[in-house]
């Protein structure tokens, strides 16, 4: 069976969403599916360079309006599709009731957390959701947050957010001080990664309060934040207030995520809800990274944080991502036993091989959407 892809979120536009469609779409059989997207700077080179068909619009956004229900109905026809494929579910999956074919809907997580918890829009996303032949969600936080949403139980097929276990491995000793060195830090410090946007909501803040707080007694402590956003001239600012321990890395190269996450001791980000449970974590990636290379990780209880890291296991999941003395325990921890660390750190890599590799996962999307039949 033939499918159309249709998203505003390609590349080489960049980001995690745009990272997970590809590494998933990339790994199907070519002739199986045709993309429809919106145009990016560089997009010509990138399709070029695919070996399935992409097609731009000349809109800058796709957006559910009558002429996007004509032009994805014309391009099914055109490469003959029997499904089409809509991501995300809102807005652009509002589409999909007009459509001539039958339709899936992705779903990430927040673009179904607000519009199901608002009367109005809940209404129009049930009536998405209940209509499409399937959903495929990246985590059992949006299929759940789905089901709410529609008010039964829903056709899903969960496909977590993945990675490259081959691009993000553990580090040697000789590679882990070769990227401290690359990332100008000291190769005997202590050092707690975190990689994410800069958001009230990702809790940079509490972390660099609970490096502050640790700073006393662990002199070799550092916390390095890579990311941009919103939130970088406050968090920068705290940092100097408390005299944290804190290196801001700002936007790091993609090609430098894998060295970055494999030299840390540690890996967290202390994801919180907001606005009364309306923005919440949608899954985090970067917890699935940085246990294919090995490293423990300390998240925040928020939406699907607490699939990505296995409490316990993988690391530690902090029922109250606020509070700056779990955290220090959390930290404190990890960072005083070697053995720990090191076996969450391979029991991490062990469960990213069994359930989070891009090829385990490329089959499940495979069989959900009958690629082979």
């Amino acid at each position: 069976m033939k499918h159309l892809l249709v998203t505003n979120d390609y590349p080489p536009k960049i980001g995690g969403i745009q990272s997970l469609l590809w590494e998933w779409w990339r790994r199907l059989p070519p002739e199986s599916f045709a993309v429809l997207t919106s145009p990016y700077a560089g997009s010509e080179a990138f399709d070029a360079g695919e070996p399935y068909r992409i097609e731009r619009t000349r809109e800058p956004v796709l957006l559910p309006h009558p002429l996007m229900v004509r032009q994805v109905n014309d391009l099914a026809r055109e490469v003959g599709a029997d499904l089409v494929v809509l991501d995300p579910a809102v807005p652009l999956g509002l589409i999909g009731p007009s459509l001539d074919l039958p339709y899936d809907l992705v779903l990430h997580g927040a673009e179904v957390t607000v519009p199901g918890r608002l009367p109005g829009a809940k209404q129009t996303l049930a009536y998405t959701l209940t209509r499409a032949r399937h959903i495929i969600a990246a985590g059992g936080y949006p299929a759940a947050e789905a089901e709410h949403a529609a008010g039964r139980d829903l056709p899903i097929t969960v496909v977590p957010c993945g990675v490259d276990p081959d691009r993000f491995r553990p580090l040697t000793d000789a590679e882990r001080a070769a990227a401290r060195k690359h990332f100008d830090i000291p190769v005997d410090a202590e050092v707690i990664v975190s990689v994410s946007r800069l958001v009230p909501r990702k809790g940079f803040d509490t972390a660099i309060r609970a490096a502050a707080r640790l700073r006393a007694t662990r002199p070799d402590l550092l916390l390095v934040i890579a990311g941009g956003g919103r939130d970088d001239d406050r968090l920068r600012r705290l940092a100097d207030e408390l005299d944290a321990p804190v290196r801001f890395l700002g936007r790091v190269p993609n090609a430098d995520l894998p060295p970055l996450f494999g030299c840390g001791d540690v890996f967290t980000m202390l994801c919180r809800n907001r606005w009364g449970g309306l923005e919440q974590e949608g899954f985090g990636i970067v917890f699935i990274e940085a246990a294919a290379c090995g490293v423990p990780q300390v998240a925040g209880d928020s939406g699907g944080a607490a699939e990505a890291v296995a409490d316990g296991e993988t690391g530690f999941v902090i029922a109250d991502p606020e509070n700056v003395q779990s955290v220090v325990d959390a930290f404190t921890t990890l960072l005083d036993d070697d053995a720990l660390r090191t076996r969450m750190g391979q029991r991490s890599r062990e469960r990213v091989l069994d359930g989070f590799a891009y090829d385990v996962l490329a089959r499940r999307l495979g069989d959900t959407l009958g690629v082979d039949d």
